[in-house]
């Protein structure tokens, strides 16, 4: 055999050898294929409020108009901001008189799949958190009614009201508006989808470990596919921040103390910090103590690199159009634009 005959079967060999490791490899994770869905391009909508683009087009206004707050310093986008993933990276929010909020700010991408909102769990649909945010002591303290009689004030306003919902504004299709532009809020475009296609190579060797890790470790067991949540409501209590006492809020009972929502991880690895508390600063930290906490397990330091990969593999491409802020309607009555508030005496 000469050299360059030589040379060609080595090669051939490296190749084929490669080849048959690359596929034993993928071989090995087929059965978490069968684990895994990509989530739906189209979220649930419910019959009675119709997605249609006028109602998109008010509630995308609505969402980012400070005019729904008493004093005009807030709205839901101060506190859900596309530049960090529609959450905020703060412990938690800071309200319309400067007031703490008493959990960290869920990101509204994707909350349209969810069964209900909040840590709490205290509204069920899309609507009703809508109308919860707004009327928040903390976040809006504003009540909806009032705020449709301002901004009917506004023509711009009322025509879009009714060419949406056939009515002016009211404390109903203010919910309504704003809850269809979230259901717009998807990410179903992330690398793990793409693997899940078909697309070999959307996801990192490690990733592709890491998701093994997620599965054996017990992660998956309330991070379930494919919105990597089960939404049921677990105990969780840990050191520092605000004491909130969770689904306790809404049922009353005892044993609901410190039970919170099972949070989805799509887009976890963009929406620091973390915990209904905010005291979990990076994600690494935050899956190691996720399995101290929740699965009696220590996580070897490898292991943690692996998931939080892997978890990086569920970040999305947001929707373009929340990556543009629009221009509101102008007008309205005398003292429409903001409170009288008492000067700050500063010059």
């Amino acid at each position: 055999m000469n050299i360059k005959t030589s040379v060609f079967v080595s090669s051939l060999f490296l190749l084929l050898f490669s080849t048959t490791v690359l596929q034993a490899q993928e071989d090995a994770y087929q059965k978490y294929r069968s684990m895994f869905q990509p989530i739906p391009t189209i979220p649930p909508i419910p019959a009675d409020n119709s997605l249609t683009p006028e109602r998109i087009a008010l509630g995308e206004k609505l969402y980012w108009d400070r005019r729904t707050s008493k004093t005009g310093a807030t709205s839901c986008g101060f506190c859900h901001h596309p530049a960090y993933y529609g959450a905020e990276p703060m412990d938690r929010s800071v309200g319309v008189f400067g007031e703490i909020h008493a959990a960290n700010a869920h990101t509204v991408l994707n909350a349209a799949f969810h069964s209900s909102q909040f840590f709490s769990g205290s509204a069920a649909t899309l609507e009703e958190q809508a109308l919860g945010a707004i009327r928040s002591h903390v976040a809006s303290r504003s009540w909806p009614e009032e705020v449709a009689q301002r901004l009917n004030r506004i023509p711009e306003y009322k025509a879009a009201a009714q060419e949406a919902y056939g009515a002016p504004l009211s404390e109903e299709n203010i919910g309504k508006a704003i809850a269809s532009f979230m259901r717009t809020l998807i990410t179903p475009d992330y690398p793990l989808a793409r693997w899940l296609q078909g697309d070999e190579q959307a996801m990192s060797e490690q990733q592709k470990r890491g998701m093994a890790s997620f599965v054996d470790k017990g992660c998956a067991a309330c991070h379930t596919s494919p919105y990597f949540s089960n939404f049921s409501f677990q105990k969780f209590e840990i050191e520092g921040g605000m004491h909130h006492e969770g689904r306790y809020k809404v049922t009353e009972n005892e044993d609901d103390k410190f039970r919170y929502k099972v949070p989805s991880l799509l887009n976890v690895a963009m929406t620091p910090p973390y915990t209904h508390a905010g005291v979990i600063k990076t994600l690494p930290e935050m899956v190691e103590v996720m399995g101290e906490k929740m699965l009696n397990t220590k996580l070897e330091a490898n292991e943690i690199e692996d998931i939080t990969a892997f978890l990086h593999a569920l970040t999305g491409e947001m929707p373009e159009d929340f990556m543009t802020i629009p221009v509101l309607p102008i007008g309205g009555g005398t003292g429409d634009f903001g409170p009288e508030l008492m000067p700050s005496g500063k010059e």
